[in-house]
């Protein structure tokens, strides 16, 4: 398995029609994407949406967005943001790092720790010195997935997130990293 990273191309159909599917997949929708009401959650991610995207990339600091490559093969996407306005961690030098692994057949399989492993080294390389990442509390496996990695939980949004029915936490985590 060799896996590589590419620039996620907005103006290109093909991306963005990746990007649908796995933005909408109601296996992993709701780990990925912050809905504050059952409204919300019913729209569906369109293709104009993440033309959109393009057109409006993050204004502060370093970021990539990009398609993970297993053997040329795009299976997901991932993002690295340097001291975003989402963070709640306001020390400067802080990246939000996220991923979702799109296609089914490569979730559980190692791929998000190597992927991980390759947004911290990215984050490290524009000066970051921790990271901090957002998980829904109903997502038990992201959470360990994080923990084992080193990151710890330092804040709770309560009643942040909709999903199956009813609001949850949102779980901030971070990790201080290494020169």
């Amino acid at each position: 398995m060799k896996i590589s990273y590419r620039d996620v191309d907005y103006s290109d159909a093909q991306d963005r029609s990746r990007l649908v599917r796995w933005y909408n997949d109601p296996e992993i929708k709701h780990l990925y994407s912050l809905f504050t009401n059952e409204e919300g959650f019913g729209v569906s991610f369109t293709s104009e949406y993440f033309e959109r995207v393009g057109r409006n990339p993050p204004t502060q600091g370093p970021h990539r967005t990009l398609m993970i490559l297993v053997d040329g093969v795009a299976v997901g996407e991932a993002k690295f943001e340097m001291d975003a306005p989402k963070l709640l961690t306001k020390a400067p030098h802080t990246a939000w790092l996220a991923l979702v692994i799109g296609e089914a057949e490569w979730r559980g399989r190692g791929l998000g720790g190597l992927v991980v492993q390759h947004l911290e080294n990215l984050a490290r390389e524009t000066g970051a010195q921790r990271v901090e990442v957002g998980i829904f509390e109903y997502n038990g496996p992201s959470l360990r997935f994080f923990q084992r990695r080193g990151y710890v939980e330092f804040a709770r949004q309560s009643n942040r997130v909709w999903w199956n029915g009813k609001m949850w936490a949102n779980v901030r985590l971070r990790k201080t990293l290494s020169p």
